[in-house]
């Protein structure tokens, strides 16, 4: 690697906010993101240290759509079904195509290359269907429980799970070696330490001031459970594969939130 760098790469350190949040959002949804155009775009990598705001707004509109399903008197459960539907499409199921296709690799295949070759195919499995029944199945019945909570806190609390589980992605593409060479992991880049630990410090202070409005002890429960889940899948990912992918990411995102969720469910009154 040169010592000189190219003219534009102090451009890419700057610390841009707003750009590198839109930048987030793109990349993390299918929203139709405003100003991408117009603005001098940063590098993928450096607006990881963002996904958990990113993140937070994508749990925000989820709660939002929520709340409005609920005032319209529509049934709780409809209301659940709608709202986690809905969050599917602002994704693109991004998170729960990488869950998917963890599942069928990690307990499908004999050894490591045939697992990384099974979750490079875009068919389904059985491991990848179970795995989505139960994430959807899970989310639907949590966000009904939900929907006990005053409207304001449900947004945070939906805010903060999407916050959180999305510094895991960026802490488990900082700690964890890619386990190929190509792939979307590869693709996006591999963030420093300091952009990891902000995304992990930003959203962690987030999740423990939202939580509050639950029980006390709701963020702290909520963040050990987010780390533990990913902490375990970060163990399984390198003695199954050798590292992390583009998948293990999306999985660490699904399995984190909802660990999450049913942390701060059973903390509500």
């Amino acid at each position: 690697m040169s010592d000189t760098s190219p003219p534009s790469s102090e451009n890419h350190s700057r610390f841009r906010p707003f750009a590198e949040i839109l930048m987030g959002l793109r990349f993390l949804t299918r929203l139709p993101i405003p100003f991408t155009r117009t603005i001098d775009p940063p590098r993928l990598v450096q607006a990881m240290r963002f996904f958990g705001v990113a993140g937070g707004i994508i749990g925000a509109l989820n709660g939002a759509v929520l709340t409005g399903l609920h005032w319209l008197n529509i049934p709780s459960i409809i209301a659940a079904i709608l709202a986690c539907s809905f969050g599917l499409m602002v994704t693109g199921a991004l998170h729960e195509d990488g869950l998917a296709d963890s599942a069928d690799g990690l307990f499908g295949g004999r050894d490591r290359e045939h697992r990384l070759l099974i979750m490079k195919d875009s068919r389904i499995g059985s491991f990848g269907a179970c795995a989505l029944i139960m994430a959807i199945f899970l989310r639907v019945s949590i966000y009904q429980i939900l929907l006990g909570l005053p409207w304001f806190t449900l947004c945070l609390v939906l805010a903060a799970a999407g916050a959180f589980s999305r510094a895991m992605v960026v802490d488990l593409l900082w700690a964890t070696r890619p386990a190929r060479s190509d792939g979307l992991s590869v693709m996006a880049g591999r963030p420093g330490r300091n952009g990891a630990l902000f995304a992990i410090i930003t959203a962690g202070l987030f999740t423990l001031y939202a939580c509050a409005f639950v029980a006390a002890d709701a963020g702290i429960w909520a963040l050990a459970a987010a780390g533990l889940l990913t902490a375990a899948m970060r163990h399984m990912a390198i003695r199954h594969l050798g590292g992390q992918t583009g998948d293990i990411c999306g999985a660490v995102q699904v399995i984190a939130e909802l660990g999450m969720l049913i942390a701060i469910v059973t903390r509500i009154g």
